[in-house]
């Protein structure tokens, strides 16, 4: 199977913004700003030093993180702009694209799932392959997805202390 895919600038902003929201800094961010919250609310006289506390780093690293991602996205050279072949073989799939080309063996694939209109691959380095769902014909999506369930075998993230 041939796939050939070109993300879109809006395309690349949803897919970095949702990596973004599933960092683990975000969630220490949310559970501080919760307890903080929780807590000056409980209290008879709220402390506003307490919720600025709490809410501050929450809204800096989301203004952040969007401010970046969206001049990010301005970039015309990035690689997931240009045209990408992704040929999909019976041992593989090989990328080519202006910039070169490379193989993937499929053992080196630790996940795959669709979000936000598109398709995500996973590497066990921690690299991605990001497809639009675009460049997959309605006809095609159900081998698609068959192929990837076949033969990407869901391997566990590499913790923070694995070698």
């Amino acid at each position: 199977m041939i796939i050939e895919s070109t993300l879109l600038p809006q395309e690349f902003v949803r897919h970095a913004l949702t990596r973004h929201f599933r960092r683990p800094a975000f969630y220490l961010y949310a559970f501080v700003c919760a307890v903080l919250t929780t807590y000056a609310f409980l209290q008879d006289d709220p402390l506003t030093i307490l919720l600025a506390a709490a809410w501050i780093p929450v809204l800096v690293y989301a203004v952040g993180g969007w401010i970046s991602i969206t001049r990010r996205s301005k970039d015309a050279s990035l690689p997931l702009y240009l045209p990408t072949r992704y040929e999909f073989g019976k041992t593989g799939i090989e990328l080519s694209s202006r910039q070169g080309r490379t193989k993937f063996a499929w053992s080196e694939f630790r996940a795959w799932r669709k979000v936000v209109g598109l398709y995500e691959l996973s590497l066990t380095n921690g690299q991605l392959l990001v497809i639009s769902s675009r460049a997959v014909s309605p006809r095609q999506i159900g081998a698609f997805e068959e192929l990837l369930n076949r033969q990407i075998t869901p391997k566990p993230e590499r913790g923070v202390f694995d070698a």
